[in-house]
């Protein structure tokens, strides 16, 4: 006679429930690898991008603008050009144009009115967290204008995005600044149409938590050196405060310029 055994019951449920533990624990884990794989991608892409920039600066004295770009404006005065880094881009300095590996978009590429300073940006999974990542030479110069040169807004219809904080019409983009290592403001997100997105949190907020680890002037000492860099926003409405090296202490300073 044989002696057949089956499973019981509870038997079964736990053969199952482990199972679905076991998967669930190599899902999380392929899918972590696959959020670091795309994140170390972009890095990489970045930094790439950015070795092609340097040289072509060296060879043109300038950085190339933005394929398509619109301006961000100022007391509606034009001071950055932002838009993709796309085909448009005259870089003949890089060997292929490099994608977002989920998103399949061009990063977001800005530079300063005078094509010395650039920005690239782009967005990191961070283990579905995302976050933004900024690469580039600008360094900033005011708080109260332009602590960035890299907004979270799409090619607006009217091809400029103004900043200034005193706008009444509600057009202002003043909370859009992106900054690297931080969640409020993203380049674009990884949902069709992977458009920039922005928290709202205000400027303030951001700045400050900001204070110990993101101004990064460390070149000019006067308010004629900022002029001459290129980095004075002509501004009718109010003082403008700009960070100055002290030249006694070295320490950055709120200094008011007049230009």
């Amino acid at each position: 006679m044989i002696n057949k055994k089956a499973f019981s019951f509870v038997e079964l449920i736990v053969s199952v429930t482990i199972l679905a533990i076991i998967s669930t624990i190599w899902f999380i884990s392929y899918s972590s690898y696959l959020w670091d794989s795309r994140d170390s991608q972009r890095k990489s892409d970045l930094a790439q991008i950015g070795s092609a920039l340097k040289v072509y600066k060296q060879k043109r004295w300038y950085y190339p603008p933005p394929g398509d770009s619109f301006n961000l404006t100022y007391n509606w005065t034009w001071i950055v050009l932002q838009w993709r880094f796309d085909q448009n881009v005259r870089l003949n300095t890089l060997d292929r144009l490099p994608f977002d590996p989920k998103a399949k978009i061009p990063y977001v590429y800005s530079i300063t009115k005078n094509a010395q300073e650039y920005e690239m940006a782009a967005t990191l999974e961070n283990e579905d967290n995302p976050m933004a990542i900024i690469n580039g030479t600008y360094k900033s110069v005011s708080q109260d204008v332009l602590p960035g040169i890299m907004l979270a807004i799409t090619k607006p219809g009217s091809w400029t995005a103004e900043i200034h904080a005193w706008v009444w019409d509600g057009t202002t983009n003043r909370n859009k600044f992106i900054f690297g290592d931080q969640n409020h403001n993203l380049p674009y997100t990884f949902v069709d149409p992977f458009t920039p997105t922005s928290d709202w949190t205000t400027i303030d907020v951001i700045l400050w938590s900001l204070t110990n680890t993101y101004w990064q002037n460390t070149d000019y000492r006067s308010c004629l050196e900022i002029r001459e860099s290129g980095k004075a926003i002509q501004n009718d409405w109010s003082t403008i405060k700009y960070q100055i090296i002290d030249k006694d202490t070295w320490d950055l300073t709120d200094t008011d310029c007049t230009f």
